[in-house]
């Protein structure tokens, strides 16, 4: 499989139970098939922790045009749910095999940086998640199944790739839409 962004090669990685492929230095990227997404449960937040450690090229940041194929299938194009230059991050899924993309960018380098105390490393994290989650996530179509049942895959996509102590308090989303993940 290649890279929907930078067009490299993916490598497989195991974390937390789940097969992803990974964009090594390259963009960073992550690439969750649908049977691995199925494996995704409160069980396993956190346990995919080590992705966010995937070696990237330094500078890198590529936002892929309309015209991205999915790695999976090699026909479909990705459907982009949400990206954010400010927030280095980008979410998309392929509508035929129901694969998703995501490059977390900012949140790799928030769990590695030194920050003066973790309290305020926690801070900038909790921050990112407000953004994904009540910003952007909320702001789909959750009315449609199909629409809520993707923001759901993505919510666990995040959880599953933060580190424990990291994790997010429960968001207005998670409450109103999800109940407890």
């Amino acid at each position: 499989m290649k890279c929907p962004s930078c067009k490299l090669k993916l490598f497989e990685m195991s974390a937390g139970g789940l097969r992803v492929f990974v964009c090594q230095e390259g963009c960073g990227g992550l690439w969750f098939g649908r049977f691995e997404l199925l494996k995704l449960d409160k069980k396993s937040h956190g346990t995919g922790a080590r992705l966010l450690n995937v070696p990237k090229a330094d500078g890198v940041r590529f936002f892929r045009n309309v015209e991205a194929i999915c790695p999976q299938c090699e026909t479909s194009l990705l459907f982009r749910h949400f990206f954010s230059r400010e927030r280095d991050v980008e979410v998309c899924q392929c509508a035929k095999c129901s694969g998703f993309w995501i490059d977390s960018g900012e949140l790799s380098s928030l769990v590695k940086s030194g920050f003066e105390t973790e309290e305020k490393q926690k801070q900038a994290v909790a921050s990112y998640f407000k953004t994904i989650f009540d910003q952007r996530i909320a702001k789909m179509n959750l009315h449609i199944v199909d629409v809520m049942e993707s923001a759901r895959s993505i919510v666990k996509i995040f959880l599953f790739i933060c580190p424990k102590k990291f994790q997010p308090l429960e968001t207005s989303l998670q409450q109103d839409y999800f109940g407890v993940l």
